[in-house]
């Protein structure tokens, strides 16, 4: 407004300047005429310009504020995120060492495991036949072509039952029913009283074989020795609750090398 105001004033006084001078020829004023509206149009053409440039700038401006705005949040994102990346890469690294630990822990309890069935399968012979019956689904889980198929959970449960069920037994004194052969190749059915896995006592039925037998590394080794068919039968009339207790009167084998 105050441009044009301006234009007008400088307008007017161009007029009357022109009142007073001496007269020009037409041509002349024509000209001068022609000047002042080209430099009219010149000066509203700038105050345009000059007005939309502030509109411009002030749109600039907005616009360089917020993304001023803009890149402040995303920084501040993506050190947020760099935090968490670290986090997230020590939590990794973390786990990764776990997982090494607990590799680890599992190799040596399988190198443990391999040294201890090896130590079982050592002292198979040494376990009586119905202990051996009694396992045998332990052993089998124990044997050397299934091992490998089998889990490791599995294996050690197997080990553990197979431990406890020959501990129970060494504890205590049982009496079986079993056949094997003696020197003479004969087959025959005995009573059998298995004082843990030291040493056993057998008789048969009409108490005129008799014998006593011991743990070796190829299994059981069985001795004649009828005279104790007395005390032995009175020993499985014991356990059978079938006379008074006493204290027996029977040999104690000498215990054999097992290698």
């Amino acid at each position: 407004m105050w441009v044009i105001m301006s234009i007008t004033s400088k307008i007017f006084h161009t007029f009357l300047i022109c009142l007073f001078l001496p007269v020009f020829s037409y041509s002349q004023v024509k000209e001068t005429h022609q000047f002042i509206q080209e430099w009219v149009q010149t000066s509203l053409l700038i105050s345009e310009e000059e007005s939309d440039w502030k509109t411009e700038k002030s749109t600039l401006i907005d616009l360089e504020s917020a993304l001023k705005k803009e890149i402040s949040e995303l920084e501040v994102k993506l050190e947020q995120f760099e935090k968490e990346n670290i986090g997230a890469a020590q939590q990794r690294a973390d786990l990764t060492k776990r997982k090494k630990t607990v590799q680890n822990g599992s190799m040596r309890f399988y190198e443990e495991m391999q040294r201890v069935e090896k130590e079982i399968k050592l002292i198979i012979p040494l376990l009586p036949t119905p202990l051996r019956d009694d396992t045998i689904t332990f052993l089998e889980k124990l044997d050397s072509e299934q091992e490998n198929k089998l889990p490791l959970r599995t294996r050690l449960d197997a080990l553990v039952s197979l431990l406890q069920s020959i501990h129970l037994f060494h504890r205590a004194v049982h009496i079986e029913r079993q056949e094997f052969s003696l020197d003479d190749g004969k087959s025959r059915e005995f009573r059998v009283i298995y004082f843990g896995l030291g040493v056993a006592y057998f008789v048969n039925e009409s108490g005129t074989v008799a014998g006593w037998g011991k743990p070796s590394s190829k299994g059981w080794l069985w001795t004649r020795q009828d005279e104790l068919a007395k005390e032995i039968t009175h020993g499985v009339a014991m356990m059978r609750n079938q006379t008074l207790p006493r204290f027996l009167e029977l040999p104690i084998p000498s215990p054999t090398k097992i290698d």
